[in-house]
């Protein structure tokens, strides 16, 4: 299904109210309706104007919601750090400030090593 814009819309509506006005002597019945598309084509235009306002404002927004994203991972990182570097790497305080610690290296238990085999040995 094709969508209507509203520009489309208005275009229609000045269309027929660009046709309508050399009849409305003719037809003194539609002077009431012709008027009130007049004044609908004012608060459609303004309208159209005012969301292409807000479509402005709010991309303005979203950029600087994002600049204010970028600095606070900046800062959190750099408090990580800080935190990190006073507490050490794997103080488990830093559960408190929200920052992982490193997690403790797992010893491997000493494996028996086998002694090695002689290869089966060429006797003669």
């Amino acid at each position: 299904m094709a969508t209507v814009t509203l520009a489309k819309l208005i275009s229609d509506w000045e269309l027929l109210n660009a046709a309508l006005q050399p009849h409305l002597t003719d037809m003194p019945f539609l002077k009431d309706k012709a008027t009130e598309l007049t004044g609908l084509i004012a608060d459609a235009k303004g309208m159209d104007t005012r969301q292409q306002d807000l479509r402005g404002s709010l991309q303005e927004t979203v950029r600087q919601r994002q600049d204010l994203e970028k600095k606070g991972k900046v800062l959190q990182s750099q408090l990580a750090a800080l935190l990190r570097g006073t507490l050490g790497f794997d103080n488990q305080t830093l559960l408190g400030f929200g920052v992982k610690p490193r997690r403790p290296r797992k010893k491997k238990a000493p494996a028996d090593t086998p002694q090695p085999q002689p290869g089966p040995s060429a006797q003669q």
